[in-house]
Order: structure tokens, then C-alpha cells, then sequence
């Protein structure tokens, strides 16, 4: 390392620099500073950032309604290229399933259909009941992804499906699918 000369010849110019005139001015020479127009509308100067939402602790019976919701339904948490994503099953997707997804706090995460394309084989293993719905009923349900059980019902209400259990998915069998497929081809 190099140590700097204390010869004045060589000292920058920089280090014995002063102000012509003074910077700031003496402020018990100024004159105080003029009020804003009386009857002006509106906030002038710094704006403040929103503060964040404040959340409370998930009450406990919930989160375990919330559990047995996603448990019966057969909810998986996947990896897919490395995003975590929320795999659930078509034909047990709902309000419910949404509800209890939020309670968690994973709403915020990607949902992708346990039965359709692009999920690995290792998350397909279903252990729930009911059916996954045909492949056309589940692009359009993909579609509309704020809620894609209204399309899925509607759909199902077209093909003369009925459930057996009022405000719970039916078993799907070949004879609707055929149905739903004859109707696609007319289209």
C-alpha cells in the first residue's frame, strides 16, 4: 500500500476547497416560510405505503374442519417444476375445497386437476370416492379458474347427470361420458 504525501504541492485541490458564498443561508435572516393557500384541497407532500393486513391466529376447530375437508377430498400439495402447486380432483372441487385451501393460507398457490395433463403419475393414485370428470368437461372447468365447479355442474346438469347424494359428486359411468362425447361432436 501507497501512503499519500503530505507535501501541499501535491494534495488535492479538493482538500483546501471553500465555498465563494455561503451554502446555506442564516436562517434567523430569512423570512419564515409562506402558509399554504387557505381552503386547498388535497394531502401535499410524503405519501405513506399501505400497512399490512394484520392477520389473527386461525382458530384451531377450523383448521381442523379445514384438514377433514381436504382430507376427504384428496387434496395433495405437488411439486411441479419446482413450484409448489395444490393437486385436487375434479369432480370434488368446490366452494368447500377453496374455503379450506384459504384457511391454510394456500390459496395463494397454483391449483392444478389431480386428473389432468401434465401431473406426474406418482400424484394420480386416488383414494377418495367418485370419478374424475371426462377430459372436455375438465378444459372448460380449467377454463374458468375462479370457478370452475359452477362450469363442471352445469356441464354435468346438460348430460342429464343427477347425483345420488343431493349437493355431493355422483359416479360418472361410460354411458354419460359416451353422452357428453356425442354432444361435443354435434358442436
Amino acid at each position: 500500500m501507497s501512503t499519500r504525501s503530505l507535501d501541499p504541492a501535491k494534495r488535492s485541490r479538493w482538500m483546501d476547497w471553500k465555498p465563494r458564498v455561503p451554502i446555506l443561508a442564516d436562517s434567523a435572516e430569512s423570512e419564515p416560510t409562506k402558509p399554504s393557500k387557505p381552503g386547498s384541497v388535497g394531502f401535499e407532500g410524503a405519501t405513506f405505503a399501505e400497512s399490512p393486513e394484520i392477520e389473527a391466529e386461525p382458530d384451531p376447530a377450523e383448521l381442523a374442519r379445514a384438514s377433514a375437508v381436504l382430507h376427504r377430498t384428496g387434496v395433495r400439495v405437488m411439486q411441479l417444476e419446482g413450484v409448489t402447486t395444490i393437486g385436487v380432483w375434479s369432480d370434488l372441487d368446490g366452494p368447500d375445497v377453496r374455503a379450506a385451501l384459504r384457511a391454510f393460507g394456500s390459496n395463494r398457490l397454483p391449483v392444478r386437476y389431480l386428473d389432468g395433463v401434465g401431473v406426474p403419475m406418482r400424484y394420480k393414485l386416488r383414494r377418495v370416492k367418485g370419478e374424475p370428470v371426462p377430459m372436455n368437461m375438465l378444459s372448460e372447468m380449467e377454463r374458468q379458474p375462479s370457478d370452475p365447479w359452477n362450469v363442471r355442474d352445469r356441464m354435468l346438469k346438460e348430460m342429464g347427470w343427477r347425483s345420488k347424494r343431493a349437493g355431493q359428486p355422483g359416479r360418472i359411468r361410460a354411458a354419460t361420458m359416451q353422452h357428453g362425447a356425442k354432444k361435443d361432436d354435434s358442436r
